[in-house]
């Protein structure tokens, strides 16, 4: 069995894989922009999918021997 053969089919098969996955993702994000209700702007878009998380202050750490 000869090794070259077989490693251009790998090659040729991710190859594929990577074209199709490729389209689907982009059928996926289609569809799920025309799905989205209208949006009055960006910034308004942003506040109704994304929440803003903040570090709460916090004294020293203490230090352990």
């Amino acid at each position: 069995m000869d090794l070259v053969p077989v490693l251009s089919t790998i090659v040729l098969v991710a190859t594929l894989a990577t074209l199709v996955l490729g389209v689907l993702s982009y059928v996926a994000f289609r569809s799920r922009e025309r799905r989205r209700p209208g949006a009055t702007s960006a910034a308004d878009s942003g506040k109704r999918f994304f929440v803003r998380l903040t570090l709460r202050e916090e004294g020293p750490v203490p230090a352990t021997e």
